[in-house]
């Protein structure tokens, strides 16, 4: 068996650092067609890796072509390199063919034009992707969760703020095919939201590695935040008697936020807060980073969620006959 590597504290979840692996490996032709691979288990003893983990790694390689999988047989790889200059000869064939047969039918090349661009606009909405919106009012948090989110493929994610939703929520249901919540606001949105099946209740986990951090902290805490919901959730996931030395410092002016960060023993902000401060703050969060005294917030989406949406997105998926990966944005 060819060798693998699996970092567990990447962002990229397991089952795709295993997936995208053995595809690049089908793909190249360091896996020939008709080879056999492990066993779900025996996959999973080398790897030291759950037997789900494993059977998500092949349904993924199965639905992307690369393998089939075959009860008593076993699992082969199925992926055949194909030629690019064949590719282009067989679809100039399929075309003419097309072609012949309207002219047959006493269409004009006008009207065989039109019916093609018909059939290009319907099938242009098929391969657009999936549009995902996040309902949430932790912008800060925002580009990191799109981020984790971007790994479902060929996905569109766009953030709304839960303020203009309660206003006007329709703007939302019309641009998205699913939207995420936490289960504090699904109970807020499932009422107001024309169409409440898109609606899918998220939960969220802070990472092992900074809850560490967090309880190791024993002097002045700040926290670069735009808006209170963020200082508010940092402080929740803190203990009770770190909570009095917590400090919000605005994220708006380098001046303000100086004095603050420069006393407190550590800070508090999301991984990608050059998002949301100014180029003056980011330069000040780099040095802290540096010294090893900015804590990244890294809350994140947790894998029970993630596997349901990835089922739920390839529902329509098949729906659409659309296949992940296949077109980009």
């Amino acid at each position: 068996m060819l060798k693998y590597s699996i970092n567990p504290d990447s962002d990229v979840p397991i089952y795709r650092q295993l997936a995208d692996q053995i595809n690049a490996q089908i793909r190249s032709g360091a896996l020939k067609t008709g080879t056999q691979l492990p066993t779900v288990r025996e996959m999973a003893d080398k790897l030291h890796l759950s037997c789900g983990t494993v059977k998500r790694v092949y349904d993924r390689l199965q639905e992307m072509g690369d393998i089939e999988m075959t009860r008593r047989r076993g699992t082969f790889v199925k992926y055949v390199r194909e030629d690019k200059d064949s590719r282009k000869v067989r679809a100039m064939a399929a075309i003419d063919l097309m072609i012949r047969q309207l002219s047959d039918l006493n269409f004009s090349p006008a009207e065989i034009q039109i019916f093609l661009n018909l059939k290009m606009r319907e099938w242009g909405l098929k391969w657009s992707g999936i549009r995902i919106a996040l309902a949430t009012d932790y912008t800060e948090l925002a580009p990191s969760l799109e981020e984790q989110l971007s790994f479902l493929g060929n996905v569109r994610v766009s953030t709304w703020q839960l303020r203009q939703l309660r206003e006007y929520p329709y703007g939302m249901d019309e641009e998205s095919d699913v939207i995420l919540a936490s289960a504090a606001d699904d109970q807020l949105l499932r009422p107001i939201l024309p169409d409440a099946g898109k609606l899918i209740r998220l939960a969220f986990e802070l990472r092992p590695e900074c809850a560490y951090q967090l309880g190791r902290i024993k002097g002045k805490i700040a926290v670069v935040s735009r808006e209170p919901h963020f200082f508010e959730l940092i402080s929740a996931h803190l203990p009770e008697d770190c909570r009095g030395r917590l400090t919000d410092c605005p994220a708006q002016s380098v001046e303000e936020a100086f004095s603050f960060l420069e006393e407190a023993e550590a800070v508090l902000a999301a991984p990608k807060y050059e998002s949301y401060c100014p180029p003056g703050l980011v330069e000040v969060l780099d040095r802290l980073r540096q010294e090893g005294r900015l804590i990244p917030f890294d809350y994140r989406i947790d894998e029970g969620s993630m596997i349901y949406l990835e089922e739920r997105i390839n529902r329509i998926r098949e729906e659409r006959q659309l296949q992940p990966g296949t077109m980009q944005f």
